[in-house]
C-alpha cells in the first residue's frame, strides 16, 4: 500500500514540475515577444567559450554599460551561424569592446542572456530584427 501512496506522490510532484516548467516558458517567451524590453549594451570581452556541443557562443563582460543582473551572454541557434559566417572567432578577442542587444531579464541561477545584435570595432556582425527573430524562432514562437 505504501508503494502505491509513494507512486501517487511522485506522479503528482512530475506532474507540477512540468506544469511549473510551462508556466516559466511561457512568461519568458511572452518577455522576449516584446522589442521594448531589449537594449543596446556594451562591454569589454573577458570570456569567450563554445559549450561542449558548439551550439552556444558564451561571452563574459566586464565594464558593462549598462549594468545586469549577471555579466554573462550567449548567442545560438541560427544568429551563432550568421556570426560565425561573419568571422566573430576571428574578429573578437578578449579585452575587445563590443556593442551588442539583449533582454536583460535573468531568469534564475544559471540563466545566460541572450545577444540578438553584434557589433566590433563599428562592424556589424549580427543586425537586430535578424536577431531577434531568429531568438524568437529558437524559442518556438510562431
Amino acid at each position: 500500500m505504501k508503494k502505491k501512496n509513494s507512486n501517487k506522490i511522485l506522479i503528482v510532484l512530475l506532474l507540477c514540475t512540468l506544469f511549473l516548467s510551462a508556466c516559466y516558458s511561457a512568461k519568458e517567451k511572452e518577455y522576449y515577444v516584446q522589442k521594448d524590453n531589449y537594449v543596446n549594451a556594451s562591454g569589454t570581452i573577458r570570456h569567450i567559450a563554445y559549450n561542449d556541443d558548439g551550439s552556444a557562443l558564451y561571452l563574459g563582460f566586464s565594464e558593462l554599460s549598462p549594468t545586469f543582473d549577471d555579466n554573462s551572454f550567449k548567442i545560438v541557434g541560427d544568429n551563432l551561424a550568421i556570426v560565425q559566417k561573419n568571422n566573430i572567432d576571428e574578429k573578437i578577442k578578449m579585452g575587445d569592446k563590443i556593442e551588442f542587444i539583449t533582454a536583460p531579464r535573468y531568469f534564475g541561477d544559471g540563466y545566460v542572456m541572450p545577444i540578438v545584435a553584434v557589433s566590433v570595432n563599428g562592424e556589424e556582425l549580427l543586425e537586430f530584427e535578424e536577431g531577434y527573430a531568429n531568438l524568437l524562432k529558437w524559442l518556438g514562437v510562431n
